[in-house]
């Protein structure tokens, strides 16, 4: 055997020895996880979420549970409101009557286009309740106006962001309204809040209310709900202070990055490479909404290094964009094949006013993760706690795949490689020797 041959001979057995480690490599992408995403807490956008009153979204922020002579910007809550319709955005009105304004501040026959509390839907109450963020994603909706149910005339049609139901959206049934106007009780019923009945709207005993409809009804009046929730078409004198306010919208599902239960259903462990939480199941009705803000910087991530993880290794990732302040973090979400969303964390804890931009985070693989193709969801976040809108930039998607193999078995191809070469490299070298004496 010449040298040459000797050396081919080693090479082949080198292959041979590391043959395991490419076959590591390579079966890396075979499994792949099987998960239930019907009920999961955290979900992409709003398709899950029924209309007819069969759920609510909190959104904005309004005095409430404080009489109107103690309102400060501090003492705000969260608002709930019912979900009418989902046809591809979010038609809701208030749970409960926010305020108490006229509908026009002069005795007067006038429409909605006309009114005064049109303006202050559109102007006060809009800044008043909605940053500027959640008011970006409030649809300007086309509001038909009809004429009343005694022939007054409603006018023209307007574009809002905020307005009032009418006479005939009261008694649709596929809003959940029940069918007829004199019908009492139902979901026509809404309470006033004490900040409303604070100022002296009509409030009954168990703190139900009368509230505004858009809608005219005879000279000088506009339509309005009972208390009992029976609709007064014929309606009260518009400059009247007794009846509530009780607005409705259209929140833009385009701006809707994904929901969550409206209380403790978006956690995070301590911020870090253990971030990541399992998202329970949801089988409540009450969310909240994580929103895109439009006025942060573009956020860029990447995955530093091989896109195949070990089923106990780690992401490194590479970002920049990132918003520093209060509630700020970078948050992942690691997804399935499926897009149902099973883990969400803060990697990066940003809340310090001089957090940096950009930089580099590692997300470890939590440890009952299934082997397999997944993607995870890098982004800039603001938390803002239960019951409130959150805030995020753009979501960068990111393909990985988890490996069944552990760190362990990869030193063990390894050991076992290193192992074999050193024999053949042995036999090699005794081969020749005996070539030599021979």
């Amino acid at each position: 055997m010449n040298l040459r041959k000797a050396f081919v001979s080693m090479a082949a057995i080198l292959m041979a020895g590391l043959l395991p480690f490419s076959a590591f490599q390579k079966s890396l992408r075979a499994e792949s996880g099987k998960n239930d995403k019907s009920d999961k807490a955290i979900r992409s956008g709003t398709e899950h979420i029924p209309g007819a009153m069969e759920s609510n979204v909190y959104f904005g922020n309004y005095w409430q549970s404080v009489k109107s002579e103690d309102a400060t910007d501090s003492n705000k809550e969260p608002v709930k409101w019912r979900v009418l319709a989902n046809d591809g955005n979010l038609f809701v009105v208030s749970d409960q009557n926010l305020d108490c304004v006229e509908y026009n501040s002069s005795a007067e026959t006038v429409t909605w286009e006309e009114c005064s509390l049109r303006k202050w839907l559109n102007s006060k109450f809009i800044d008043k309740a909605f940053t500027m963020q959640e008011q970006g994603a409030v649809l300007e909706s086309l509001v038909v106006n009809e004429d009343g149910a005694k022939g007054s005339e409603a006018g023209a049609n307007t574009y809002d962001k905020v307005y009032l139901l009418s006479i005939y959206e009261v008694i649709d049934p596929d809003l959940g309204f029940p069918t007829d106007w004199k019908d009492k009780g139902g979901t026509r019923v809404a309470l006033n809040t004490e900040y409303t009945k604070s100022k002296r709207a009509i409030t009954g005993s168990d703190m139900s209310g009368a509230w505004w409809l858009r809608t005219p009804g005879d000279a000088n009046n506009a339509a309005n709900v009972f208390n009992a929730g029976n609709v007064f078409v014929r309606g009260g004198n518009v400059n009247n202070f007794i009846f509530a306010v009780r607005p409705a919208m259209n929140i833009d599902t385009s701006k809707v990055l994904f929901t969550s239960p409206a209380e403790g259903g978006k956690t995070s462990g301590v911020p870090g490479a253990d971030a990541m939480k399992e998202v329970g199941s949801y089988t409540g009705s009450d969310w909240k909404l994580t929103i895109k803000d439009d006025a942060r910087p573009v956020f860029e991530a990447s995955v530093s290094g091989s896109k195949t993880i070990l089923k106990d290794g780690a992401v490194n990732l590479k970002y920049e964009g990132a918003k520093a302040g209060a509630n700020e973090y970078i948050s992942v979400m690691i997804e399935d094949t499926e897009g149902t969303i099973l883990y969400y964390g803060n990697i990066i804890d940003n809340t310090s006013a001089d957090a940096a931009d950009s930089g580099k985070a590692t997300l470890n693989v939590p440890a009952d993760l299934t082997p397999g193709n997944y993607t995870i969801k890098v982004f800039s976040e603001q938390c803002n706690g239960d019951f409130k809108t959150d805030l995020a930039s753009n979501i960068v998607t990111l393909d990985i795949t988890i490996s069944k193999y552990t760190t362990a078995d990869r030193n063990l191809c390894i050991g076992t490689g290193a192992a074999i070469v050193a024999a053949a490299c042995i036999a090699v070298f005794i081969a020749v020797r005996k070539k030599k004496h021979a």
